[in-house]
């Protein structure tokens, strides 16, 4: 395949430079809610390598008090664009890891290493050689957007990836893949709802007269059994219901709790499944008619459909272009959402799990297999051309 050879020599050549600058971005800890300082320091960082090769920058406001303010990069002219999609903030609290940045072999470790600071440098190199290189096509552009806050959910951001994503012409969701194989690719995902169930009943002593409460505790505990059977896994589709938490509303001694709430997180294959559940979920009824029942929240993520015509076609591309480099795609759909699952809805053709390869996100074992990250760099950038070159 023609500048297959050029583009991978150039990330191993660029690789010294790759992982330092991923050792100073992994350095700089930024949790999803914490110091605005910390997250700002970290947008003008990427900003500024953006910057450097050309791109003009932006920041647009996340319009939240919990929420940094996001950056959008955009390289040529024209319409004609391809979308990068990325984030940087990470789940970790300052200080979760003792050192923040270690090495072992060919693998690196540190907060968002793989989730994903990972990814946005990936991106960066890959705009670097398509533009250092002249090889980007006349009349196209490249767009990064990377927001502040995809690990809750993208509350904030979810408007600017979607309007973006309309006017691409496929959405690259530089998110880490799914364990330590070169060629994963995460090709779906389920959508996700999340509710909060709050149940109002009536206190009482547990030691003078429990018959006397309508305990909100025993009335969510019955719910949440409830609900989470509700959760199937058949050829129809896979929906998941977990119940992530019950806090009581009276945490007096000897006190059964007249309030109390419960949260839930939903995963569905497909959008029926996601209807069909919030339908059931809004019209619950008291199993003690003494307590009443409100239900907050619905569907955050629709669905990545893996088989939608125009994601199926991206990732038969990566399929082929892997071969030129030696790479077997592999392709698989994730209960976990991302900002693809917002790209695809409004059917921009999306390829997810572009990063980096590594295991155990969100965990303090987080690592990234470094040494693949210049053969799997060669790829998007191949794929990349192949897309702007239609």
């Amino acid at each position: 395949m023609e500048h297959a050879n050029t583009i991978l020599q150039y990330m191993e050549n660029n690789q010294a430079e790759f992982e330092a600058l991923l050792e100073k971005a992994v350095c700089m800890e930024t949790p999803t809610e914490g110091e605005k300082d910390d997250l700002a320091a970290c947008r003008r960082f990427f900003a500024d390598l953006f910057e450097g090769i050309g791109f003009s920058v932006s920041v647009l406001p996340s319009g939240d008090d919990r929420y940094g303010d996001h950056l959008l990069a955009e390289y040529g002219e024209g319409e004609d664009s391809l979308l990068f999609v990325g984030h940087f903030d990470t789940v970790f609290e300052k200080g979760s890891f003792q050192p923040l940045w270690a090495r072992d072999g060919g693998k690196a470790h540190g907060p968002g290493v793989l989730d994903m600071k990972g990814g946005i440098l990936q991106i960066y190199r890959v705009c670097k050689v398509l533009i250092g290189q002249n090889l980007l096509p006349q009349g196209k552009k490249l767009t990064v957007f990377l927001n502040s806050d995809e690990e809750p959910g993208s509350y904030s951001s979810q408007t600017y990836t979607k309007q973006l994503a309309q006017n691409a012409r496929a959405a690259f969701i530089m998110e880490p893949s799914f364990d330590d194989r070169i060629g994963g690719l995460k090709i779906g995902r389920y959508g996700r709802s999340v509710y909060t169930i709050r149940a109002k009943g009536r206190s009482a002593h547990s030691g003078n007269e429990p018959e006397a409460a309508a305990s909100a505790l025993i009335e969510l505990s019955r719910q949440a059994l409830a609900l989470e059977a509700m959760s199937k896994l058949d050829g129809s589709g896979h929906l998941t219901v977990a119940c992530t938490s019950l806090l009581s509303g009276n945490p007096a001694f000897c006190t059964v709790p007249g309030e109390g709430a419960l949260s839930l997180d939903v995963r569905f294959s497909n959008q029926a499944l996601g209807d069909d559940f919030d339908r059931k979920v809004r019209s619950l009824t008291p199993i003690n008619p003494s307590v009443t029942l409100t239900v907050e929240g619905g569907i955050n993520k629709p669905p990545y459909d893996a088989d939608a015509p125009a994601n199926k076609a991206l990732f038969e591309r990566a399929c082929r272009i892997g071969q030129a480099l030696g790479i077997e795609a592999w392709g698989r759909m994730v209960r976990g959402g991302s900002d693809g699952n917002f790209t695809s809805s409004v059917g921009c053709p999306t390829l997810d799990g572009m990063g980096l390869t590594g295991r155990f996100l969100h965990q303090t074992g987080e690592y990234a297999n470094v040494d693949q990250a210049a053969k799997r760099a060669a790829w998007v950038a191949l794929l990349a051309l192949d897309v702007l070159g239609d």
